[in-house]
């Protein structure tokens, strides 16, 4: 995985892109399949793997947006206005269930996963319908060269973001960058 805020670089991306896209639904979705890999540390991988079906295409559509939703609507609101000092009822407000949250849960999920497919030594991409790792999509077919190319490129993205949006104002930052 990049460095798990790494992810952070495709929802703002797909937010620009798309009109209409809950971006804190992209923000957590785009990095809820790393929660496999906590678990896994936490419990010494007697729960789940270090990077299994989370990290699958079929658990993207499934469980990462399922989960991704919960935590968008119930907890993202709750965190992310107590940590950035942002008004709770605008952050809530961005945050209600909606077709549009459940669809830019789904586009960050994928990212998340697609992402990952480009540069792990083990992608469990179409787990659980192919037991070994799908290598496809590494780049250069050398994980380790792809895995710094990824990380490098991920945080050029994320300073020139960060650079583009204190260039507007650092006003109003914290809600441009988390809530949209």
């Amino acid at each position: 995985m990049p460095v798990t805020p790494l992810h952070y670089c495709a929802a703002y991306a797909i937010n620009k892109a798309k009109a209409g896209m809950v971006l804190p639904a992209l923000v957590v979705s785009s990095m809820i399949p790393d929660v496999e890999l906590f678990i896994s540390i936490i419990t010494g991988g007697r729960l789940v793997p270090m990077r299994g079906l989370m990290h699958s295409l079929l658990g993207a559509v499934t469980l990462d947006i399922s989960v991704a939703v919960l935590v968008t609507v119930f907890l993202y609101p709750l965190l992310v206005s107590e940590i950035f000092k942002l008004e709770k009822k605008n952050v809530a407000e961005k945050c209600r269930f909606s077709g549009m949250l459940v669809l830019s849960a789904l586009l960050g999920s994928l990212s998340h996963v697609l992402i990952d497919s480009t540069h792990h030594e083990y992608n469990p991409l179409l787990h659980p319908f192919v037991n070994g790792s799908f290598d496809a999509l590494v780049i250069m077919n050398n994980w380790f060269l792809a895995s710094a190319i990824v990380h490098v490129v991920l945080l050029g993205l994320l300073l020139a973001i960060l650079v583009k949006e204190i260039r507007k104002s650092t006003e109003g930052l914290w809600k441009r960058l988390l809530v949209g």
